[in-house]
């Protein structure tokens, strides 16, 4: 029901860092049987690594007006990506004993890792199939960590899911941040609720006036329709800014209510915001559990799921 925005460092990642990974096929023992050359391979791999590292590098001198779409968007466009996502699905396969494996990088600011396991029948045999999506940052990664992508992939395995859990906190740097907004004074009070008024009043109440944020009612809506889904209020980290949706500013709509939703956005500069299995976990138990700790919480839930089409209709 709830979302929450999140930022981090704007960072993009050049797929392969200053020098190529080591090759993970050369790393699980894979060699070429009769290659009168023994490192033929690896440095095949190298090189290939490294003049998409090039290629990179040079597009970060071309100006884009696409600003918050960043270079990840120029490195598809231009096919770097595309490459890079047949080099790292190849390094992830030198670890796979058996399975069809499609790699696809995004530049997802909250899921960094995404598998779906499926199954191909080819007269008797059973073959596994792997669609995995995962954020750019494991593009350059280390045989050890594309050994572990192989095991969580292959076997959701819980130590190879502990390794991933490191690689990726070590690497939130390149999480790209959401796109800046534009600035704009806070509109507080709406038609039937003033929202700095509920804010102070929860902040005293619950928090100890420690929370610092600015908030405001979001933008107004054009024809009255009918949605599928709505978001009812909104937290950046970046700029410690709550935002709530106007359906809510409605004569019909209580007080507790507007309070619920505000008090649970106010949470989130409480609470921290983990990476569970690839994923971040806006809602933790201790989240839940001080959401509930709200005097009007079973109220305001039960009157959500008793007015939930009237809310959708704005």
């Amino acid at each position: 029901m709830l979302q929450a925005d999140i930022q981090g460092e704007i960072y993009l990642s050049s797929f392969v860092r200053n020098n190529a990974a080591p090759s993970d096929a050369a790393s699980a023992g894979e060699g070429l049987r009769g290659a009168k050359d023994p490192n033929a391979r690896h440095r095949r791999t190298a090189s290939r690594a490294a003049s998409l590292a090039g290629n990179l590098q040079g597009r970060r001198r071309r100006p884009t007006s696409k600003v918050e779409s960043g270079e990840f968007s120029l490195a598809r466009t231009d096919g770097a990506v595309a490459d890079a996502e047949i080099l790292l699905a190849s390094r992830i396969r030198a670890h796979m004993a058996t399975g069809q494996l499609d790699v696809t990088l995004t530049d997802n600011r909250y899921t960094m890792i995404s598998v779906r396991r499926d199954t191909e029948c080819a007269g008797a045999r059973v073959c596994p199939q792997y669609r995995v999506r995962l954020h750019h940052m494991f593009a350059d990664a280390a045989p050890l960590v594309t050994q572990a992508l192989a095991h969580y992939i292959g076997k959701d395995d819980k130590d190879a899911s502990k390794v991933l859990g490191d690689f990726i906190d070590a690497n939130q740097h390149r999480v790209r941040a959401e796109s800046a907004r534009k600035t704009s004074k806070p509109i507080t009070q709406g038609a039937c609720h003033d929202l700095q008024g509920i804010y102070d009043g929860l902040n005293e109440r619950y928090f100890d006036g420690t929370i610092e944020a600015t908030i405001t009612w979001g933008q107004r809506c054009g024809k009255v329709q009918k949605r599928n889904s709505i978001k009812m209020g909104s937290y950046s980290i970046e700029d410690k800014s709550i935002r709530i949706h106007r359906s809510l500013d409605r004569a019909y709509v209580p007080s507790f209510f507007v309070e619920w939703i505000v008090y649970h956005e106010m949470l989130h500069q409480v609470h921290d915001a983990p990476i569970v299995n690839g994923r971040r976990q806006f809602h933790s138990k201790a989240f839940l559990e001080d959401e509930a700790a709200f005097e009007h919480y079973a109220l305001a839930r039960l009157w959500e799921r008793d007015h939930l089409e009237q809310l959708l209709t704005y």
